[in-house]
Order: structure tokens, then sequence, then C-alpha cells
């Protein structure tokens, strides 16, 4: 039965986009399209060398325009479309992947914003109001590592496993109900192996923390020294985290000194299980972080999801998990929070995010970051990044948003230096507002679009750096205006659309893309730069209006747009340049949505089938009620389960009743099914019960009241509160089934002594671990899983390097390139008074901006250290 449901669900991945109707129109040498097949003005000399050919070939004179769903559509469409047809037809097809369309150059559809309107709000001394000022509770327990079910597994694994290397403490400090400061804690606590007074403003934090949603942690002008040798600590939240004027930093005990860290080989920085682990921040699903005027340094290692420093996660809800205690918290919804005036250096990553929603980052100074210095990341949705400085990412971006961070602001940033691009869009992250960034100086580009669309790039100031200003590579739909893109390394603006299906390390699955690129380019000034102003490869769609483009050394159209030049200046700039490709894609296996006709069939496995079937109901139900919000089949589904005596579907049936849930009573009944699990010998059952209390109004007393209620309703024979909501027949076999757990369990629970049902969950609880041999198996996997890639790309680009050098036709035109890029980096070179004298006149606008936001101001002075190259 799981087979066929993975089939099933997994077939919907592979379909293509079906069946349509399109006009077929010729395209040509002749035609309003040009593909470079038919004429190659590359000022390269092209040779036979397929290594270093990364260009798509549309080698057909016949190209679609439109997918349509009627014949009719697409006629209205070839009467009243502004093109030039040529003995055009229109045809029906199976779409497919591979085919030819013409793609126009069409213009974006985000809007412009008023970012002063929209982050006014977010200044400091207006979020400091929020922060709680009375603090108390009693709700302050320790777990051992190898309990916790409610935070994610693979984020505590590499902890558990260097603290089990080391022999050092298990345990971890978990915080509900209540509003705790540090010097409050300090107090309940009075322990300096857990928490280490120096004196009123510094504490060392010994011990990893959780804040439970029923709780808040409050921590004003203090420097918390976070221990990262010998025991490494972290702090991990569902609930509310406040932090202002403080300082985090990662200390080693031993030295009494900052814990530098350690030196990691270049082809392990990205692999997973290599790293020793690091303090970080994490805010889990429903958190919210207020972080102001803060000091990190030395957070974060490159492990699984969000280890990387200051971070937010949310795990998406899927059906591949059961109902349990994690997945009822992820239900909480995605994480928030307001990242503001803060200094983030030498971190693994200063900001980093998964699916985190509405969150504000602004005014931050983020430097010396190891890889990025911000990078929102998987479904992140509504972000405002603005008036923040990015500067020196070790490794790769000043701002990144990757994998469909769609509907972001990024907006009067200064992102100066860093390895990479200055801002990045990667992996459709679409509906981008790209506003009035100093991008500058970065080692690639000022502003890079890969495989992600509909975006609006306005106002930005694109400086010196040293690739191009602004590329876009598979990207549809942007829109760049108004932009002064100067004295950059090769080309102002690059347009390119590029076949990546070799890129190993990728997962198309999850990230597909369209073999199609357009720009529409807008009053820009394009001045200076050492390659060309503007240039189009392997057909990319491209619209100019009133640009200024001047180029010093070379032309100012290049590659397949040089030969339009004279008519690019015969028409005062206003050029159409329509192009080749393929503007559809495959939907991604995150996010494919099962149509009615598969979920009725899925039914019929799971629901029509007979009650003797085995079963995976938890995981079904979840299915219902995640992607069709049907609670009453989800609870149908559960309620088949137990009367099949699922054990799973029982403890899945408590947390489905604690979403309804509102009085005492009501979780009572929810707990008394978790309760029947227990008895059922679900052992994990157990140690959620104990750690209930972290999350709900519920005591020991209901806890054994629950257990009273479930074995009632089982000495009566029965499996729900009433007969008639079992879906399946309760037999003779069934019953006796039923009879035999009572009895066993009572006698289990005098067998220990236990003095009650509370205490026999703490005596099942003694050999419980989450981190069973299977499980440890599983993470191995993972961790393999992901490595894998990364360490086939290294061998792959080793082995094209010699390939190349070892090829004759790939050894002369790698040569040729390399002396191109020579010359390139020597005109960058002698521009370099005049990059910094173009960029300087900038430096007290946006600082004014971004210090409104700072409670410690920036100087002119740090920008120019930031500017200058290690």
């Amino acid at each position: 039965m799981i087979k066929k449901l993975i089939i099933l669900f997994f077939s919907i991945i592979t379909l293509n986009a079906g069946k349509c109707y399109s006009i077929l129109t010729q395209t040509g040498l002749f035609t309003p399209v040009y593909p470079f097949n038919f004429r190659d003005n590359s000022n390269f000399i092209r040779s036979k060398c397929d290594l270093l050919d990364e260009r798509i070939t549309w080698d057909n004179n016949l190209s679609y325009v439109g997918c349509f769903k009627t014949f009719n559509s697409a006629n209205e469409a070839l009467h009243n479309m502004k093109f030039n047809f040529v003995t055009p037809k229109i045809v029906e097809h199976n779409l497919t992947f591979n085919d030819q369309f013409i793609i126009f150059p069409n213009p974006t559809n985000v809007k412009m914003k008023n970012i002063n309107a929209l982050i006014s709000k977010y200044k400091p001394n207006n979020l400091l109001k929020t922060f709680p000022k009375n603090f108390y509770g009693d709700g302050i327990d320790f777990v051992d590592i190898t309990k916790i079910t409610f935070m994610p597994t693979v984020n505590l694994y590499d902890f558990y496993r260097y603290y089990r290397k080391h022999n050092l403490s298990t345990n971890v400090l978990v915080l509900y109900n209540g509003v705790y400061s540090i010097d409050y804690l300090y107090q309940k606590i009075n322990n300096p192996s857990i928490l280490k007074k120096i004196n009123d403003n510094t504490y060392v934090l010994k011990v990893p923390i959780y804040v439970s949603p029923t709780a808040k942690l409050v921590i004003n002008n203090k420097t918390i020294l976070l221990e990262t040798t010998p025991r490494p600590v972290f702090i991990m939240y569902h609930g509310d985290i406040y932090a202002k004027n403080s300082k985090f930093i990662t200390w080693n005990i031993r030295n009494n000194s900052y814990d530098v860290r350690e030196k990691i080989p270049e082809k392990e920085l990205l692999l997973i299980g290599k790293q020793k682990p690091r303090p970080y921040f994490i805010g889990l699903a429903g958190s919210k972080t207020y972080f102001i005027n803060n000091f990190f340094k030395g957070l974060g290692f490159h492990s699984t999801s969000a280890t990387f420093g200051i971070a937010q996660l949310y795990f998406p809800k899927d059906f591949t998990n059961d109902f349990n205690l994690f997945t009822y918290l992820n239900y909480r919804g995605n994480p928030t929070g307001y990242y503001v005036g803060n200094t983030m250096t030498k971190n693994m990553m200063a900001y980093y995010c998964s699916g985190a929603k509405n969150s504000v980052i602004v005014g931050n100074l983020m430097y010396d970051n190891l890889i990025y210095n911000i990078d929102p990341h998987d479904y992140a949705k509504n972000l405002i990044i603005a008036r923040n400085i990015t500067a020196k990412a070790k490794h790769a971006h000043g701002i990144v948003i990757s994998r469909q961070v769609n509907d972001s602001i990024i907006a009067q940033n200064i992102s100066i230096n860093n390895h990479s691009a200055g801002i990045m869009l990667d992996r459709l992250s679409n509906n981008t507002f790209i506003y009035d960034n100093l991008s500058v100086l970065n080692g690639y580009m000022g502003i890079s679009i890969q495989e992600s669309d509909n975006a609006l790039i306005y106002k930005n100031k694109l400086i010196g750096n040293k690739i191009d200003g602004i590329i876009v590579r598979n990207g549809l739909k942007i829109s760049i205006k108004d932009n002064l893109i100067a004295y950059n390394g090769k080309n102002g603006v690059e347009l390119l659309t590029k076949n990546i299906d070799n890129m190993i390390y990728r997962n198309f699955a999850r990230d597909p893309y369209h073999k199609a690129t357009s720009g529409v380019l807008i009053n820009n000034k394009i001045l200076s730069n050492m390659l060309y102003g503007i240039s189009v490869k392997n057909n990319a769609a491209l619209r100019l209006s009133g640009n200024k483009v001047v180029s010093k050394y070379y032309s100012a159209y290049g590659a397949e747009l040089n030969i339009f030049t004279s008519d690019i200046d015969k028409k005062n700039g206003n050029f159409i340049l329509y192009g080749i490709g393929n503007p559809y894609m495959r939907i991604s296996s995150d996010l494919v949505k099962l149509d009615r006709k598969t979920i009725d069939e899925i039914r019929k496995v799971f629901i029509d089938s007979s009650c003797e079937n085995d079963y995976v109901s938890s995981k079904l139900a979840k299915l219902y009620f995640n992607e069709y919000k049907n609670k009453l089949l989800s609870e149908r589904v559960l309620i088949r389960g137990i009367s099949l005596l699922d054990a799973q579907a029982m403890d899945a049936y408590g947390y489905f009743l604690f979403l309804k849930a509102k009085t005492k009573k009501e979780f009572v009944k929810g707990l008394s099914y978790i309760a029947q699990s227990v008895i059922f010998g679900n052992k994990n059952a157990a140690n959620e019960i104990l750690q209930l209390k972290y999350f709900l109004p519920i005591t020991k007393n209901d806890i054994n009241q629950a257990f009273k209620i479930a074995l009632n309703r089982l000495s009566r024979l029965q499996l729900m509160d009433t007969t008639k909501d079992v879906c399946c027949q309760l037999t003779d076999r069934k019953k006796s089934i039923i009879e035999s757990k009572r009895k066993i369990f009572d006698y289990s629970v005098k067998d220990t002594g236990a003095k009650s049902y509370y205490d026999y969950c703490k005596y099942l609880r003694k050999d419980f671990t989450i981190f069973t041999t299977d499980t440890v198996n599983k993470i191995h996997y993972l961790f393999r899983k992901a490595n894998i890639p990364k360490l086939r790309y290294y061998t792959k680009i080793e082995k094209e390097q010699h390939d190349i050098l070892n090829d004759p036709d790939c050894g002369k035109t790698y040569e040729r390139i390399q002396r191109v890029n020579k010359n390139l980096a020597s005109y960058y070179n002698s521009e370099k008074y005049k990059i910094f004298k173009t960029i300087k006149p900038y430096l007290d606008y946006y600082l004014k901006n971004i210090n409104e936001y700072r409670l410690q101001k920036i100087s002119k002075q740090k920008i120019y250290e930031l500017m200058q190259e290690n």
C-alpha cells in the first residue's frame, strides 16, 4: 500500500505541460528573430571545443508562440499580437521542454514601493517598546538531548555525537511558562556550571537553551559568552527571544578568549558532518525574534539546515512525516523576526532563514562572514532586506535569496567587496523589488539573476564589480530601469540563456528552470564598463529604451547584439530583439500538488479498501489536512487507523484533537488517546507525554486522568469514546487484543512499582533515545547524500580543467579567453581611482539612511576599511 501511494504521488512530478494550441511561425536571418547559429558575431574565436561551449543550440527555423488552451484563443492572439509573423499557422501539439519558442521581452509586473513607509515602524526605538519588562516563571527544566522530540533531530545530532565522543553532559535547559531575563535565570538556577556570572553585565552560557512557545527570553545590555570549547552550546526556540545592546561571542573556556574557528580545507567547507559544532541561534515554527543593536561573533558551522549562525527554520508541512509533537508545533506557522541595527562578523553566515515569513532585516552591519552575509532560503516569503551593509563575505555573496524566496524587497543596501556577487537571486526566487542599492567592488556581479523571474531592478548603483554590473541567466520578465552601471570588469549588463543541466550539484527535481531569458532596459546609464555596455547571448530577448550606453575599450553592444548597433543608433536606442528559448518548466518536487483524480485514487487505496489491509493512517491524515484542508477526512482516516489497532494513529489522533482544543477538558481528551498509544506499546508517546507540559496547559494530574480515561475506554472494549466512530468492525480477535493490551499494561505498571501513570512514563523513558541505530543510519545517509554531489562537482571541475588543457582546440581557446580576462583585469585595475571616485559621493546618502536604523552609528571610515581588499 505504501509503495502504491508513493508511485501515485511522484508520478505527478514527471508530467509534461500537456497539450495546447500554439502559433507556429518562421524564424531566421530575415525574420524578427535572429538565432546565433545563423550568424555569429562574437569577438571570441569559436572552436571545436565542446568543453567550453555552454550555449544552447536552437537550430530549427520554425518556432512556436504561446501555449493556449483553445484554438480560438490562439487565433485571437495571432490577429491581435503586434509581431511580424511569417507564414504562421495554428497547430496542436504535445508541449515538451525542448520545444523552440519565440521569447518576447515583456516587462515585470512588480510594482515600485515606498521603502520609507514600509520600514519606518521598525526603527530601533519603536521596537524596543515591545520588549517585556516584568520577569516571572518557574518553568525551568533540564532534558537529555537524547529524549528531545520537539526540536529537529538532525540539528541536534552534531551536538549529541560531539558530547558523547568527549564524555560531556547532554542536558539542555528548557524554559517554559514564563518570561525570563538572564539575571532572573541566574538567580533561579544558581549554578555556575550552567550559567556562570563574570560580572553584572557578563555571563558564560555553558548549556544549550530551548525556549518553548509558552516562554520568552529577554537579554538586555549583556555580554553572553557562548561556550564553544570544550562544550559547544546553542539557543533554539519556538517561543520569542528579545535581545538588545548585547554581545554574543563564541568562547573558549580553557583559554578564556574568543574561540577562533577551526581551519577548514576549501574542499570541505560546504560538506556536512565534517566540522566541529559551534553555537548558533535558530528560531523555529511560530517563533518571533527581536534582535536590536547586538553584536554577534563566531557563530555557526556548516551542517544541516540553519546551523549557520543567526537563523530561522521552518519545516514545510508534508505528508511524509506523522502527526507528532514536532509536527504539531510546526502548525504554529512560519517564524518571523526583526533584525535591526546589529553587527555580525566572523559567523558561518550572518543571517540565514528557511521558510521564514515577513521577517525584517534592516540597518545591520555584516562583514567577514565565512560564506554569505545574508542568505534567505527555501520558500521564505515577504522579506524586507533594507539599509544593511554586507561586506567581505569570504566565499560567496553579500546578499543572496535562493529557492523560491518570493515577494521580497532588497533595498538601499551597501553590498561591497564580497567574494562573489553583491546581490543575487537564485532558483526561482520571483517577484523581487531590487531598489536603490549600492553594489560595488564585488568579486563577481553587482546584481546576479539566475533562474529567477519577474524582478524590478530600479535605481541601483553598480560600480566597479569585477565581472558584470548586472547579469540575467535563464530569467524572464526582468525590468532594469534607471540604474547607474559603470566601471565593471566585463559587461555593464549581460543577458544570456544557458544550459545548466550538467550542474551535478543541483537537484533539478527540486530546482527546475526554463531555458529562456528576457530583459527590458529603460533609462539606464551604462558607462565605461571594460568589455561591452550591453551583451546578449544564446538568443535572450531584449527591449531597449532611453539608455545611455558609452563603452571605453570595446563596443557598446556585444555578442549577438553587436550586429544591431547601427539599427539601435538609428532608432535613438529604442530597439526590440526577440529571442528563442523554452519558457516552460517542470513543477518543483517540493511543491507538487496532488490533483483531485490522484487524491481519489489514494482514497480508494486507503479508505475504501478492506479493513484488514496494512495502513499508514497518520501520513495520509497529514496529506488531507495540509493539502486539502479537509479536517473531517483527516479525522476519519485517523479513526480508521485506530480501529486497526495502530498505536501511531492513536498518538496522531491525540495531536489532531489538540489542534482543535480550547478547554482543559478537550486537551485531556486528546491526551487520553496519546495515553492509549502508550498502552498499546508506543514508547515514543510515553516520552512525549512528559514533554507536553512545555507546550500545553497539562499537569501531572491531567496525565494520570488521561490514562484512567483510556483504560476505562479499553475496559469497555472500545477504542473510541463512542462505538459509532469506529470505521472498521471490532472483531472478537481485536477485542481479545484490546483486553490483553490493557492487562499487560496494568501488570507492567505494578511490576515497576510506579506510583502513578506519570511515573510509569518516566520509567519507560529511561531507555528511550531519539538516536536509535536506525535514526543514526538515516542521518548519516542524509549527510552522504548531501555531500556526494559536492564531491562529484569538485572531481568534475578538476577533470574538465585537465581535459581542456590537454585538448589542442580547447587549450587554444582557453588561452585566448585567459588573455582577454587578463587584459580586462588590467583595464579594471587601471580604473581603480575613477571607481573609488565614482563611489564616494554616494556614501553619505546611504550611511545616513542606514544609521537611522542603528543605535551604534557607522562611520564613513569604516566603509573605506571595508572597501579595501584583504
